[in-house]
């Protein structure tokens, strides 16, 4: 007669699974541009990164929850007119897919660089984790790059990317540059 092996899973093993994950899957900019002929604002996806280049099944997935986003980031979208002052807010969703898998999404809502009145833009992080305090802490640094330069805060999200996923309790520690400041290391 076989006997089943014990299934149970390692401590090690859990944290190896730790390790592979990313932090976060996607992060998008989503600003309100002009309905043709009214005069009203739809959001929509003006940077996104990682790009979604292979045609695969999970990819198609991913591209209908893109589709989703910017409706969260502004569903306020038609309320909206040009301001020349915003205090910037951060905020949360989640989607959940058909499978019952979820996804949060961690914005903050800025007014972008500039003289006069303007449309506010959404930076948003979407990822598996729950993790709203890590996320504004993102986002804090995310705002204080884009205080100084748009072009500062894609590598900075490139190198949070990249970075290996912490085991619980460690932190992440990621290497970036910052004119004026030179290489930073941030934990």
């Amino acid at each position: 007669m076989l006997k089943r092996a014990p299934s149970y899973r390692t401590l090690e093993l859990e944290l190896i699974e730790w390790q592979e994950r990313e932090l976060f899957e996607y992060f998008v900019v989503v600003s309100l541009k002009k309905k043709p002929s009214k005069n009203t604002y739809l959001p929509e996806v003006t940077y996104q990164f990682p790009k979604l280049e292979r045609p695969t099944k999970q990819m198609r997935e991913a591209e209908e929850r893109l589709k989703a986003i910017p409706q969260f980031c502004f569903p306020d979208a038609k309320d909206w007119l040009p301001v020349s002052e915003y205090n910037s807010e951060t905020f949360s969703f989640m989607l959940t897919g058909e499978d019952g898998s979820r996804r949060f999404g961690y914005c903050r809502r800025l007014l972008p660089n500039g003289k006069g009145p303007r449309l506010p833009e959404v930076y948003c992080v979407i990822s598996r984790l729950g993790c709203f305090d890590l996320f504004s802490k993102i986002l804090d640094e995310v705002e204080r790059r884009r205080g100084i330069s748009a072009a500062l805060v894609y590598p900075f999200m490139r190198s949070l990317m990249e970075s290996p996923f912490p085991a619980p309790g460690k932190t992440i520690k990621v290497k970036t540059f910052l004119p004026g400041a030179g290489n930073e290391v941030k934990s």
